[in-house]
């Protein structure tokens, strides 16, 4: 065989497995519609300038690795933050921001690595404190 015939032969032959493994890939992404196991919140604890310190057991998914996975919080509503799992512990945990002083009703959703987001959590109820001379923290910023 010529050597150009040899490198087209080579190209073509790169090419085709290459776009098998990105085929295969996107499929089989684009095919999990799955989403996570319910997390549960096993801790949540408000403290002062409205933070509030967040445990979160373990979700587990058919495709995406539990490691993998990321935590959505949200209190009354509004987003509060993410997490995401912490290897040496039991699940996901965070220090995040309340959107307002007093009682603030905290869920969390797990979402996989296609987006499927798992159902509400269990409701814990904690209580934003406002220190005066403190600056909470900004959500989304």
């Amino acid at each position: 065989m010529s050597p150009p015939r040899l490198v087209r032969t080579m190209i073509l032959a790169t090419v085709a497995i290459l776009s098998t493994l990105l085929a295969g890939t996107a499929a089989s992404a684009a095919a999990d519609r799955t989403p996570p196991s319910t997390p549960f919140i096993g801790y949540a604890q408000g403290f002062q300038c409205l933070t509030v310190i967040l445990g979160v057991n373990r979700s587990t998914d058919n495709v995406t690795p539990s490691a993998e996975l990321t935590y959505e919080a949200v209190a009354d509503g509004v987003l509060i933050g993410t997490m995401t799992d912490k290897p040496n512990s039991t699940g996901a945990w965070g220090v995040l921001q309340l959107p307002h002083p007093g009682s603030n009703t905290v869920t969390v959703r797990a979402i996989d690595a296609a987006g499927n987001r798992s159902a509400v959590s269990n409701t814990r109820v904690v209580h934003g404190y406002f220190t005066p001379g403190c600056t909470p923290w900004k959500i989304g910023g």
